[in-house]
Parts: structure tokens; C-alpha cells; sequence
């Protein structure tokens, strides 16, 4: 049986540490991101949906999940210099990405925003928080690293309206989907004291590419609805677009393994990302139910939403996603 006991031994902590981590990112939520909520001057351009956003996903999930999966690989709790930088990028996210979707800023307004956080003006509500959480971020480790960042962040962002457009290509689409998600969680590795090795470049890129795929998996239906071309809304083969998500899957474990870091910490990591790419497969499965419907051929204009939905909270769900995290080994022949 293609199975990890040690894997399923470990199971239980890692649950843990994740609510642990939850708990404790909310308490510091409570006493930094939400006070300057409060102190912000609302506008027309700061919603309801947008506070949603900063305290219930972006603020939380980004230390919660992802600096704390930095951790276990180095080693080492964070710091609260850290956990104060990575908690403001985290929150600036959705306000980031909105100057793209909703405010219908210039791409030079937008630099300008990133470029001199320190002198530019605000012009509503909306950009005043941003800015508000960006200095924030700045006042740290890294504070040119995080700018430099930021900068290939705007470009990889500017590189994704071509998802918009009919002509893109399939090769493009993953080039852009793998910059996208690399060069994010590079963004929030920057605010780490350690210098970044080659060998963790590397796989952080990688495990940033596989969360973008497992994004637009989830987000299928949405994009769809929207004309957003990724690799899921253009796939006529579940199977084929299976076999790219195992494959970066498999990348991931194997750039692991080839950096300098202890093996203890590289199992714990091992562990971690193991269950969140398991989702991913959880995700395809119901995708691959929705094939079936139409003789073997992925016709996405003919589902429901319910079709294209993955519910994670289920029974069913849950225990897919043991089953899928407690593989020995990953591999298309096998999934």
C-alpha cells in the first residue's frame, strides 16, 4: 500500500498547529489590523466585503498558514517583527488586487502607491488602508527586499489581464499562472531574517505555482463565469489537467529535498504541504464527477454551479483528503 504511517502518526499535531495558529494570528489581528480599521475614515471605496476580506482570509491566512509553514522549515518560531510584517502584507492583498479588478487605477498610479509609499497621496478610504498597512510592512526586515518584491508582484499582475483575453495560449496561461503564484509567496518569504538560498528559491516558486493551480481548481466555476482563462476553464481533460497539478506536486517534494535544511524540519514541511495540495486532488475528483456526465469530456458551459463546487466541510471531502495526504509517494499512476 502506497502509504505513510509516519504521515498518519503526524496527522493529528499538524491539525493542531494549524488551530493553534489560527487562534494566534486572530489574537494578533485583534490588536493590530483591526485597530487601524477602526481608525480609517470610511468611504464608498472600503466595503463591508473588503473588511471580510483583510480579517477573514487574507490578514489571517497568510501568517497563519503560509509563514508558519516558513517556520517549519527553518526551524524556528517567528518573530513578532515578523509576524507584525507578514500580518500587513497579508492584510494589503485584497486591497492590492482590487486597484486591478474594481478601481480601474493606472498602472502608473499604482507604482506610484508601491515606489513611494511614504509620500504618496490617498485618494479615497480604499488606498488610505492600503498605504496605512503597507508602511507598516515596511517598518522591519528587508524593507528594499519587500519593495523589490512588490514591483514583480505589479508585473505578474499586469501579466495576468491576458487571462482575459480569447487568444492566450495554453503554455502562456501556465506561465502566467505559475509567476503569479511563485513570485506572491516569494513576496511574503521577504519579510523573513534569513537570507533566501538558490535551493529554497527554487522550491518556494514551485509550491507558490502549485497554490495558484489549487486556486483556480477551487475557482473554476467563478472564473468561468467571469472569462477568466486559466488552466482549469480551458482543460477539455480533467485527467491531463491531473496529471500538470501531481506533476508540480511531485517538483515541489523533489526541490525539498535538495535544500540545505535539516531532514526533521524537511518531513514537518513535507507533512504540511502534503495536506495543502491535497485539496487540490479533493477538488479534481469533483471536477472529474462532473466529466462523467459528459461522456469523458470536460464541457464546463453545460455544469451547475453544484456540479463545480467543492465543499471541503463534508464527510466525504474530509476523509479524500486523509487518504490523499497520507501517500507515500505522489504520482500520476497512482492518483
Amino acid at each position: 500500500m502506497n502509504i505513510s504511517l509516519s504521515k498518519i502518526i503526524y496527522l493529528p499535531k499538524l491539525i493542531q498547529s494549524f488551530r493553534t495558529n489560527i487562534q494566534k494570528q486572530k489574537k494578533f489581528m485583534d490588536t493590530s489590523v483591526a485597530l487601524d480599521l477602526q481608525e480609517v475614515k470610511r468611504d464608498d471605496s472600503l466595503t463591508d466585503k473588503d473588511v471580510k476580506k483583510i480579517m477573514s482570509y487574507y490578514g489571517l491566512a497568510v501568517t497563519a498558514f503560509l509563514g508558519e509553514g516558513f517556520c517549519l522549515l527553518r526551524g524556528k518560531q517567528m518573530t513578532a517583527t515578523e509576524r507584525h510584517q507578514l500580518t500587513y502584507l497579508g492584510a494589503l492583498t485584497g486591497l492590492f488586487d482590487d486597484f486591478f479588478d474594481e478601481k480601474n487605477m493606472t498602472k502608473a498610479q499604482i507604482l506610484e502607491l508601491i515606489n513611494t509609499p511614504e509620500s504618496a497621496l490617498p485618494a479615497n478610504a480604499h488606498e488610505t488602508l492600503f498605504l496605512r498597512f503597507y508602511n507598516k510592512a515596511l517598518a522591519g526586515n528587508n524593507p528594499a527586499l519587500i519593495k523589490e518584491y512588490f514591483k514583480k508582484v505589479f508585473d505578474a499582475q499586469v501579466l495576468s489581464e491576458r487571462q482575459k483575453d480569447r487568444s492566450i495560449h495554453k503554455e502562456e496561461i501556465k506561465e502566467v499562472t505559475f509567476q503569479k503564484g511563485g513570485i506572491s509567496i516569494l513576496f511574503y518569504r521577504s519579510v523573513f531574517e534569513e537570507v533566501i538560498t538558490a535551493d529554497e528559491y527554487k522550491l518556494l516558486y514551485s509550491l507558490g505555482a502549485l497554490g495558484q493551480l489549487e486556486n483556480d481548481i477551487f475557482d473554476v466555476y467563478k472564473d468561468h463565469q467571469e472569462s477568466i482563462k486559466t488552466l482549469a476553464t480551458t482543460t477539455t481533460s480533467i485527467q491531463s489537467l491531473k496529471e500538470t497539478y501531481v506533476s508540480l506536486f511531485c517538483e515541489v517534494f523533489t526541490l525539498l529535498e535538495q535544500t540545505g535544511f535539516s531532514t526533521s524540519n524537511k518531513k514537518q514541511f513535507a507533512a504540511f504541504v502534503s495536506l495543502i495540495g491535497a485539496r487540490g486532488l479533493v477538488c479534481l475528483d469533483v471536477l472529474q464527477q462532473a466529466e462523467k456526465t459528459t461522456g469523458g469530456i470536460f464541457k464546463l458551459d453545460t455544469y451547475t454551479r453544484n456540479q463545480l463546487i467543492c465543499d471541503m466541510d463534508t464527510r466525504s471531502s474530509q476523509w479524500k483528503l486523509i487518504k490523499y495526504y497520507s501517500k507515500k509517494n505522489y504520482s500520476v499512476k497512482n492518483i
